[in-house]
């Protein structure tokens, strides 16, 4: 009778913890696909570090635009690097980007204090792609990715004449890979003035990356609801 009784607790049990797995397992995917579940995002172990790098790229999911940095070497032979780690400080005042302290980019900022942001459309991705190449130091990549260097207005670097919006930059400080610039002069082509702002990017065709591998460019623009900004501005005048 006593084994009965522990045999019937061990299979009460089972079945209770059953049921509870099942409970858990209906509750996590209902936090999953209802959206309201938070995930650590945390790389698999096991990964190379090139692939750790590239699955943090993808799970970051924040789009970055894409860049192309012009620089001059004392020796002034031009060089550009295509770069996506980049913001705006302040609207054609100042910028900030990230690049390795060992990169040929970094290094000539911080010996000449000048560079050129170039943004380029997506009708010339392929060129832009090249100037990602590690090349030997004082490998003209202008060249290399057939874009033609154009003279700046205020600063040495070159500007990318097929890029079709131009930040000319002078170094304002840099502390390990982080670089930020003070605006000196900024240029776009003609026709990117004229026009709505929607009008403006699909002119520009600027793209941003997505992830590590896979890059998107703007579609549809909307106003921001700024009602709501002047709703609580009314109220805390009250």
């Amino acid at each position: 009778m006593k084994w009965r009784e522990e045999n019937w607790q061990n299979s009460h049990a089972q079945a209770l913890e059953a049921k509870l797995k099942v409970m858990v397992e209906n509750f996590i995917f209902y936090r999953i696909v209802s959206g309201l579940m938070k995930v650590p995002l945390v790389a698999p172990k096991g990964l190379s570090q090139l692939q750790e790098k590239n699955w943090k790229r993808d799970m970051s999911m924040i789009i970055k635009p894409v860049v192309i940095i012009s620089t001059l070497s004392r020796e002034g032979i031009p060089n550009a690097a295509l770069k996506t780690n980049f913001m705006n400080v302040s609207a054609l005042e100042e910028v900030a980007f990230s690049c390795w302290p060992e990169h040929d980019t970094h290094r000539n900022i911080v010996e000449t204090k000048e560079f050129v942001v170039n943004v380029p459309s997506e009708g010339i991705i392929e060129q832009a792609m090249v100037t990602a190449v590690d090349f030997p130091r004082n490998v003209n990549e202008i060249e290399k990715a057939g874009l033609t260097a154009i003279p700046s207005e205020k600063v040495k670097p070159p500007r990318i004449e097929e890029c079709k919006l131009h930040l000319e930059c002078k170094l304002k400080w840099h502390k390990e890979k982080i670089i930020v610039g003070e605006v000196v002069a900024a240029s776009a082509d003609e026709d990117l003035i004229r026009g709505s702002i929607e009008e403006r990017q699909k002119k520009l065709g600027q793209t941003f990356l997505v992830g590590a591998r896979t890059y998107g460019k703007i579609g549809e623009v909307r106003e921001l609801p700024l009602r709501i900004i002047r709703r609580y501005e009314d109220e805390i005048r009250k």
